[in-house]
Parts: structure tokens; C-alpha cells; sequence
């Protein structure tokens, strides 16, 4: 067995070495060619200015090298970065060349188009502008809204100038109205539709003071069984049951309690047909009501005592 082993030993050895050689020379000297999106940044752009155009936040570029350098290149490692400190306003390119992109020695790089990176820059101004609240639905029935107040009154708005000529007002998130019954304020987010404007520091929130007045109104009944006073005996009331009408503040003709609606009749222990007017009880104060019909006719069946 051990002639076997040591039969053409240093033949073994040379195939063994050349096979590890030629692994290395495979992995290290092949080259790969991979397309890769380099993250755009950019820096020491002026105070003064704003970015109103949607930029892209990636370069194309290919890049070629060594297999073993490229399984480990992470692009995000890499960023492309542009110096805008000599921005003035108006369109202005920005050429992406490949001396602006370091990467690990041994690897070449090709910026892909497009290789240029458009800014549209604008003037930051600022202006002062009313403050109108956004409301959105409607008080319940019966409630309207009396006037709306807003501290602070006007803010400052900052912003690219093309976007802040024109304003004329800053709005704020809604505030809902639709279950409005009472003196309300909110302490709310100013909210402006155009994108490159902002409220100046310390004036992002506004506080919305609502009023509210009770309006008049109305509500019918229906069907309220008539009782007839004094009791015992069977009775014919036609009809037998009539519909009322409440007016008045919307909170109290709102809470009006049915149940605490009561209609009766006073009637003779005569047993004669008599039209009787109806009587209401338990409606709230202040209310004001209409009976129909108004008056009901009322007979006692014979045998009644």
C-alpha cells in the first residue's frame, strides 16, 4: 500500500500544485463587468436657494475588474457626491465623470447615461399670509357655525419664490365639523399644497377656536295614543291615536324624550259623540307644539259605568 502512495510522488505533487495554481489564476486574474447604481448626494448648497425639480438619488456606471473584487464591492459604500456651493438660480447641469468616483484600486469604471444631473434651483423667500382653517362637512341639524378664529392670525411662510407668488392663504389639516354642537378649538398642523414652501419655524401649528349657534327647529311625533281622562269604561276615541309638532332650540327639541310625551282628552261619562281637543303633557319648556288632529271625537259604549 505505501509503494502505491509514494509511487509518482513528485509527479502528485506537481499536478497538485499546478491545479491550485490554475484555481488562482482563474479567480484572480478573471475579470467581471457589472452594471451598478452608485448613490447621488450632493453638498454646501447655498442658504439662500431650493431644489424645486425631482433629482434622481443613483448614478449608472459599469464597472470592470477582478471577479473577486467585484463579489465584494458594496455600491453603497461608493456615493457620488456633487458640490453645489456655486448654485445660482435657474436650470443648471451637472456633469458625472469618472474621476468623481473612487472605488477600491484594480477596478475601471464607465459612467452610463444619462451622465449629467439636472438642479433647478429658486430664490428662498418668505411672505406673510392669513391662516384659513380647512373644515370640512357640516354641523348637525339644527347648529350652525357662527365664526371661526385662528391664533395667530397670519404666519410666515418660507419657500422657493416661484411657488410662494401667488399665495394668497395657508390652509391646515381638516378639521372635521360634522358632530359640531358646542364652542371647540383644536390645536392643528398647517398643511400647504405646494411642495417647496414650509412655515417658518415655530409657526408650524395654529390654534382653530369654532362657534357654534343653536338654530330653531322642528320634529314630529307620530301616532301618540290618545288617553282618555276620567278612565273605566270601554271608550271610542276617533282617531285614536294623533301626531305632534315641536319647535324650538335644536338641543331640546333634539332630547326630547318620546316616551315622555303623553296626549289626552277630557271626556264626558255621557254616552254622546263630543269632539274634544287634545291635551299635550311632557314636553320640555320652551318648546312650542301643534296637535293633529287637534280635537278627537269621544264616545262611552253603552254599559259603561
Amino acid at each position: 500500500m505505501r509503494d502505491v502512495v509514494v509511487k509518482n510522488l513528485g509527479l502528485k505533487v506537481l499536478s497538485v500544485l499546478f491545479a491550485i495554481s490554475l484555481w488562482l489564476f482563474v479567480n484572480l486574474k478573471a475579470t467581471e463587468v457589472r452594471d451598478l447604481q452608485l448613490p447621488l448626494r450632493w453638498e454646501n448648497l447655498p442658504a439662500f436657494l431650493q431644489i424645486t425639480n425631482p433629482v434622481s438619488d443613483f448614478v449608472r456606471v459599469r464597472v470592470s475588474g477582478p471577479r473577486r473584487i467585484l463579489a465584494n464591492l458594496n455600491p453603497r459604500n461608493y456615493p457620488v457626491v456633487l458640490d453645489l456651493a456655486n448654485a445660482r438660480p435657474g436650470l443648471v447641469d451637472y456633469q458625472i465623470t469618472e474621476k468623481m468616483i473612487a472605488l477600491v484600486p484594480g477596478l475601471g469604471v464607465d459612467v452610463l447615461p444619462p451622465d449629467k444631473v439636472q438642479f433647478e434651483f429658486d430664490l428662498i423667500v418668505t411672505v406673510q399670509v392669513p391662516v384659513s382653517p380647512t373644515l370640512i362637512g357640516k354641523p348637525p341639524k339644527g347648529f350652525a357655525l357662527a365664526r371661526v378664529e385662528v391664533q395667530p392670525e397670519r404666519i410666515d411662510i418660507v419657500g422657493a419664490q416661484s411657488e410662494i407668488i401667488g399665495l394668497e392663504s395657508a390652509g391646515t389639516v381638516p378639521i372635521d365639523v360634522s358632530d359640531l354642537r358646542e364652542e371647540r378649538e383644536e390645536t392643528v398642523n398647517v398643511a400647504l399644497k405646494r411642495p417647496n414652501i414650509w412655515p417658518a419655524d415655530g409657526q408650524e401649528r395654529v390654534l382653530v377656536r369654532l362657534f357654534v349657534t343653536e338654530q330653531e327647529m322642528g320634529r314630529w311625533f307620530r301616532n301618540l295614543r290618545v288617553e282618555v281622562e276620567p278612565g273605566g269604561g270601554a271608550v271610542s276615541v276617533e282617531p285614536p291615536s294623533v301626531d305632534v309638532f315641536l319647535q324650538g332650540p335644536a338641543r331640546k327639541v333634539l332630547g326630547q324624550n318620546p316616551a315622555d310625551l303623553r296626549v289626552r282628552v277630557l271626556a264626558s261619562q255621557e254616552e254622546v259623540v263630543e269632539l274634544v281637543p287634545v291635551i299635550l303633557q311632557g314636553a320640555s319648556e320652551g318648546l312650542s307644539f301643534e296637535i293633529r288632529p287637534a280635537d278627537v271625537a269621544v264616545r262611552r259604549l253603552p254599559g259603561s259605568p
